[in-house]
This record gives structure tokens, sequence and C-alpha cells, in this order.
């Protein structure tokens, strides 16, 4: 898992951008295999700890099958990436995908749920 610091710009890997404001591919124009997941919390407080643990129960039961780069955001420490996100509630797991990104505010405790609603089935395959 990769803390942010700061923004970086852009990263394109398979349609995938790192900055929202830089989509350019449609789904369907590569095959998608690699997921980037922000998570964005507030500070070490038990909630934001309990939500990077279930991240990493999720990232195990993933990655044998589909690229998942995890970037972890303090919005204390980063206001400005939270702002720019509008994340208005942490935890917040943010699946950025170029045509529906979507997120999921809370701590991540059921992990299967989270799972679905990543498209990913419980062996950690793409549904």
């Amino acid at each position: 898992m990769r803390r942010h610091g700061s923004h970086a710009g852009c990263e394109v890997s398979c349609g995938f951008v790192g900055d929202a404001r830089c989509f350019q591919r449609q789904e369907g124009d590569c095959d998608v295999t690699n997921l980037l997941l922000r998570l964005y919390i507030a500070g070490p407080s038990a909630t934001s700890r309990r939500a990077e643990q279930n991240l990493r129960r999720l990232q195990d039961v993933a990655q044998a099958h589909i690229g998942l780069e995890v970037e972890i955001i303090d919005v204390i420490k980063n206001p400005e990436l939270a702002e720019q996100a509008a994340i208005i509630a942490t935890p917040t797991l943010a699946f950025e995908h170029p045509v529906r990104p979507r997120r999921i505010v809370g701590d991540l405790s059921d992990v299967e749920r989270v799972l679905d609603f990543l498209g990913i089935d419980s062996e950690g395959k793409k549904t």
C-alpha cells in the first residue's frame, strides 16, 4: 500500500488514471485488470485503523487474480486532496474507474459486500 503524501500527477495504466480530471479512455478500450483504490481516512482513529486492516484483507483476497493498487490518503494531512475528490466523510474507499468511479463509506468491515461492490467474487476474480 502506498501512502499518499502529495498529488504526484497522472499515471495511466490500462485506462486507469491517477487524477479524476484526466480520464481519457472509455470502458472497453483495454482489458481492465488493474484497480486503483483510494482510502481516505482522518488521522490515526480507531475507525481509520479498522478500515486499513479491512482493506488489507480485501487486498489479500483480490491480489492473486487482479492488480490492485491502493493509496491511503489522510485528509487531515492532505485536505486539498480530500477537497479535490469531494470527500465529505471518512473513511471512504474510492474506486477510481475511468467510466464509473464509485465510493463506499465506512470501515469496510463487510469484506464480501465490498468485493461485490468492486465487482470481485469471494475468490478474488473479476465478475
